[in-house]
């Protein structure tokens, strides 16, 4: 921390930097320490990275002077007064920061220098194009080459081997490990050339490293395959440049057009006929993550501390007790009404039962972060209120619920073949509804001859009884909807017409092989939410290959083509 008396010294020791207003010297030491491993990675190797440069590069001038509204000559003077100070001090500081596994304020610094640089370095322009080992830059576009390269640019400053990247794509899907447990691995048994050496802060990997090494390459792998060329802006920060890119959730994937023996039956009629017969199943399971307080709000979260997407950001300033529109005291969450929520919110955080069930969902879970685990507890609570509440009738229950934490999404919604392929997913916000889930459906089926003749789903019978009873929707008259076996046997009503009539597994002969089982598992979904439970993305490569080596002639439908969604 800098003193303001050694910050004074200093600065009335250099000529014209005393000129400088206060807000223009809060901003150049802040953006000086940004900008400090920005400098490290371009020095030689050779420099000593404990001693700042006497004179700052042309290029930190010219960056920080445009950021500052100031001059070079007075940047430089600024760095002259106050660059040993900052330099011992962010470094510290920025070191710290990254042990996180978020990237710390130095992403931001490299990120932005990156397309200050892209910008303004002439050193390798021809016809207006920057060319980079990856992807070339024109007119604002990074446009990447066809092959796959070997070494992957993710980020300004940083490469990683492809193998490298293959390799936390495999820890990913096969032991669910997280970004930043991959980048903990790699540092604790790849990254040290001899235990003898020391580290280098500016080789250290990061989450965001191992994130953005991951989706870029699976972008690149997508581009390849579809025989096109991923661009993407060479402008912005790093993570809102690939999202437009990333097409799969809101058109599918090519697997939408997957069959083989397992998903699709051949069979001959009474008649002699050739006919095929196929299915999709679709479940849900509660995997939350952060999202908007607003119920049913699909606006993003400008960071994952955040509670409030932009468009609500002003529910801040409330009582965070649902329903309550009073404004919360200064330095709490809850009104002057609801006050004892609060206390009895903060009593709970503290008590042995809540340690207890922290520990138990450690012992279980997956952690984020293997090396700093951060498990949530639960922080909604339900309480009774000493008073009459506002938002509540005044007689009847007094009891409210307050959320203290983020509101976190519903669950996620598959639709899997009988094989084990994954060919949709989509995040529900407020509710797993029967209206979201047959939206879901067409919506992933618009494609001519693409809807399958037979959808399972825990609840048919209320799919059923909802397009039954709205006018104009007819998904009940083009595909069957049983249910299964078991659930039709042992937890469905014989008396409601939907379970004993229009949704008896029995009324398809063509899914059964006998009056126990049937042709195609209907518990795949189930099943596969078990794996799903543990990792938040979807690998349908692996899946195949093992449909392949069992023998099951994966392949795709030939009239149906791979295309963006349409909307209903």
């Amino acid at each position: 921390m800098l003193l303001l008396s050694h910050l004074f010294a200093s600065l009335s020791a250099t000529p014209g930097a005393l000129s400088t207003t206060l807000g223009s010297l809060v901003q150049f030491i802040e953006l000086a320490a940004k900008l400090q491993p920005v400098i490290l990675h371009r020095a030689p190797l050779s420099w000593d990275s404990s001693v700042p440069p006497a004179d700052l590069p042309s290029y930190i001038l010219d960056f920080m002077s445009c950021h500052l509204g100031t001059s070079e000559e007075c940047v430089q003077q600024l760095w002259t007064a106050l660059g040993s100070t900052i330099w011992s001090t962010g470094k510290a500081v920025l070191e710290g920061a990254g042990d996180g596994g978020d990237g710390g304020a130095d992403e931001w610094a490299l990120e932005d220098m990156d397309s200050f640089l892209l910008s303004t370095d002439r050193d390798h322009v021809e016809c207006k194009a920057l060319y980079y080992p990856n992807y070339v830059v024109h007119d604002g576009v990074r446009q990447y080459y066809d092959d796959i390269p070997e070494y992957i640019q993710v980020s300004g400053h940083k490469f990683i081997e492809r193998q490298v990247l293959e390799h936390f794509t495999m820890l990913s899907v096969l032991s669910w490990t997280s970004s930043t447990n991959a980048a903990h691995i790699y540092q604790q048994s790849m990254a040290k050339l001899s235990e003898d050496a020391p580290e280098d802060s500016r080789f250290r990997l990061r989450a965001a490293h191992t994130a953005d090494g991951f989706l870029i390459l699976a972008l690149l792998k997508d581009a390849k395959d579809r025989g096109v060329v991923l661009e993407v802006p060479s402008t912005g920060h790093q993570k809102d440049r690939f999202t437009a890119a990333v097409h799969i959730a809101e058109s599918g994937q090519p697997e939408f057009a997957h069959w083989c023996t397992k998903c699709v039956r051949r069979f001959d009629d009474a008649d002699g006929v050739t006919r095929y017969v196929d299915c999709i199943i679709t479940d849900g399971i509660d995997m939350g993550r952060p999202c908007c307080g607003e119920h049913n709000c699909r606006g993003e979260l400008r960071t994952p501390q955040d509670r409030w997407c932009v468009g609500h950001q002003g529910q801040e300033l409330f009582c965070v007790v649902e329903g309550c529109c009073m404004g919360h005291r200064v330095g709490h969450r809850t009104c002057e009404l609801h006050c004892a929520i609060e206390e009895h919110y903060i009593a709970t955080g503290k008590a042995m039962f809540t340690l207890r069930a922290r520990l138990q969902r450690a012992q279980v879970a997956h952690p984020t972060d293997a090396i700093n685990p951060n498990t949530p507890i639960n922080e909604e609570i339900e309480a009774d209120i000493p008073g009459p509440c506002p938002e509540k009738p005044a007689e009847g229950n007094q009891r409210v619920r307050a959320r203290f934490g983020r509101r976190r999404t519903h669950n996620e919604q598959l639709i899997v073949r009988p094989c084990g392929i994954i060919t949709s997913r989509e995040t529900f916000y407020g509710s797993e509804s029967i209206p979201q889930v047959v939206d879901m459906v067409k919506r992933r089926h618009l494609v001519p001859n693409s809807m399958p003749r037979f959808l399972w789903y825990d609840n048919n019978c209320g799919v059923y009884k909802y397009c039954a009873a709205n006018h104009g929707e007819d998904l009940h008259l083009k595909i069957g909807l049983p249910v299964d076996v078991f659930h039709w046997k042992c937890k469905h009503k014989k008396t409601d017409i939907e379970c004993s009539y229009h949704c008896n597994p029995y009324k398809y002969p063509e899914l059964l092989k006998d009056n126990t089982s049937g042709f195609f598992n209907s518990s795949r979904a189930e099943q596969t939410n078990v794996w799903f439970g543990g990792y938040h993305a979807i690998k349908n490569k692996l899946t195949c290959a093992k449909l392949e080596a069992e023998g099951c002639i994966p392949t795709y439908r030939r009239d149906l083509q791979f295309a963006p969604a349409m909307s209903v």
